[in-house]
């Protein structure tokens, strides 16, 4: 062989042997979800290569036109799994459905066909010769309209995969750049070295810009993925997730150095580092850490901000290798923790100073009460002093009760069981014969201290406004958005018209501010209280408490 059929042979063997050895690579690399589509790409990319080398060495025209052939089936096939490794390589795998690549092979299987009854209707080459040079030949020919048909699809399929790879390519590590870069200038190689062998004249083997631009491509993505290995998607995809957190995230290895931080993580770095590495070494923290929470604080863009770090091994092999730290900014929530407990020392302290008065006003009214019992009075006075005197120890009896819950009231919310709630109220309301019946065993609201007073309403307004009741029911039940508790009576109800208005404030014959108060309390924590009986068959006040707010733990069946 002399130096020209080496010129020719050899490239073409080199791009074939380097996309077969990158698509073994990929075959039986990492599990990712590109890996097939990828491997199918270089797979073929390397047969075209010796497609194209085969076209140099065949100079009859019945065996040249399949062969021809059979270079488009390769070229449709690198264009439909490029497009589809690039789709899942950038993370929009879902998109790849059957559907969707049927359609996109279908221009690819319509111009093979045009190829291949090009001899029915000559619109994809108008007229074909093969020239001859050194014992290797090439294949010439005048293009057709359906030609166009097929540059057309190779054009914006090469397009399409350089859009989605350039929309990533700007917002992604470098590790990642690395790989894009490499891809984007592979397939725009091609699309160049294809426009310039349709458009330039080919009358030397030697010269076949088609094989010499496979032969650049190969070379790329040979070099290019040694480098950047990109075929490990699973390490791309875990530094996009962990990089869009807002939690600072950050990576130690063994020695405790920095591997790995997110954005939020570098600002932490770059602001805290020493103060951080000073919170760390207080606490004795070393490989393996184990699992770790605790508050810390520190200013980050000249602002003091509260987390909570934690921390959690790495390991590999069963063996530590690491340890992540994770500082979740809670300094929202600390704000308004610290507002409501402000909030709740005003309130505390303007009950006590309500309470204080209201108890001098009737102990002055009970002296006065008991002066008049002592004169003379006829049957009547005496029975309504009699009920003076009871109204006088029952308001006493509610300032000694708001009392108690003034100090709960100071307390920020707390896990409560909904039957001991319950217990408590049964034993200081005086049902006055009403059998109650409580379903809610296991339950328990992350709820406001006062809780105690919504359930002291419900009994309250069963023996105020059910009149004929004679029984009450409280249970649970589970609910699309959480848990509903519903106390119901068989009493007379709430006519449809005043369902919303009994729990607006100063509504109805005592104070009015019961039920107003009931849904006051429960709103702090996001619960509602809503009325939903049958007028004339009793009351029913449902109580919502959304996810998360509840637990439900059921007794075991006797």
């Amino acid at each position: 062989m002399d130096y020209y059929g080496a010129a020719i042979i050899v490239p073409n063997l080199l791009a074939a042997a380097f996309t077969a050895w990158v698509a073994y690579k990929v075959l039986t690399g990492k599990r990712t979800e590109h890996r097939t589509a990828m491997a199918i790409c270089f797979a073929f990319v390397s047969l075209n290569s010796l497609v194209l080398l085969m076209e140099k060495m065949i100079g009859g025209m019945d065996l040249a036109l399949p062969v021809v052939a059979l270079e488009y089936v390769c070229e449709s096939m690198i264009l439909i799994t490029l497009l589809i490794f690039v789709v899942q390589y950038i993370g929009l795998g879902r998109y790849v459905t059957k559907r969707n690549v049927l359609l996109i092979a279908s221009p690819a299987i319509a111009a093979i066909l045009f190829n291949v009854t090009n001899g029915y209707h000559h619109l994809f080459y108008e007229d074909v010769v093969i020239v001859q040079s050194h014992g290797f030949y090439m294949f010439e020919a005048d293009y057709g309209p359906l030609f166009a048909f097929w540059m057309a699809y190779f054009f914006l399929v090469i397009l399409a995969t350089n859009v989605l790879l350039a929309r990533v390519l700007m917002d992604t590590t470098s590790e990642r750049r690395a790989g894009l870069s490499t891809l984007m200038l592979a397939t725009i190689t091609i699309l160049i070295t294809g426009l310039l062998y349709v458009f330039s004249p080919r009358d030397d083997p030697l010269v076949d810009i088609l094989s010499i631009g496979f032969g650049l491509t190969a070379l790329i993505v040979f070099f290019g993925e040694r480098r950047s290995d990109f075929g490990s998607l699973e390490i791309i995809r875990f530094r996009e997730a962990v990089g869009g957190m807002d939690d600072a995230v950050i990576i130690l290895d063994s020695s405790l150095q920095v591997v790995y931080a997110n954005r939020p993580g570098r600002k932490v770095l770059d602001q805290n580092s020493d103060y951080l590495w000073e919170r760390m070494k207080a606490r004795g923290l070393k490989v393996p850490a184990g699992s770790n929470k605790w508050e810390t604080a520190m200013v980050i863009d000249d602002s003091s901000r509260h987390f909570i770090l934690s921390t959690s091994d790495i390991f590999r092999e069963g063996k530590p290798v690491g340890v992540v730290l994770v500082l979740h900014d809670i300094s929202n929530r600390k704000a308004l923790e610290e507002e409501l407990r402000r909030a709740n020392r005003s309130m505390s302290t303007l009950n006590q100073i309500l309470r204080h008065d209201m108890r001098n006003d009737l102990t002055a009214t009970w002296g006065y009460l008991e002066l008049l019992e002592m004169t003379e009075l006829n049957d009547r006075q005496k029975h309504l002093v009699g009920k003076l005197m009871e109204r006088a120890k029952s308001a006493n009896g509610h300032l000694e009760f708001a009392s108690a819950q003034g100090a709960e009231g100071t307390k920020a919310t707390a896990w409560q069981d909904v039957q001991s709630t319950i217990d408590k109220v049964l034993a200081k309301v005086d049902m006055k014969g009403i059998d109650v019946e409580s379903h809610v065993q296991g339950i328990r609201l992350l709820a406001d201290p006062l809780l105690e007073n919504v359930f002291h309403t419900l009994a309250d307004n069963t023996v105020r406004h059910g009149e004929h009741a004679t029984r009450a029911v409280v249970r649970g039940e589970n609910v699309e958005k959480g848990l509903a508790i519903i106390w119901e009576d068989d009493g007379i109800g709430v006519p449809s018209d005043r369902k919303e208005l009994i729990f607006d404030k100063g509504y109805g014959d005592n104070t009015g501010l019961g039920l107003y108060l009931a849904r006051e309390v429960l709103s702090t924590t996001g619960f509602t209280i809503a009325e939903e009986g049958e007028p004339g068959k009793g009351a029913r006040f449902v109580i919502r408490a959304p996810s998360g707010w509840f637990t439900w733990k059921r007794p075991p069946s006797p």
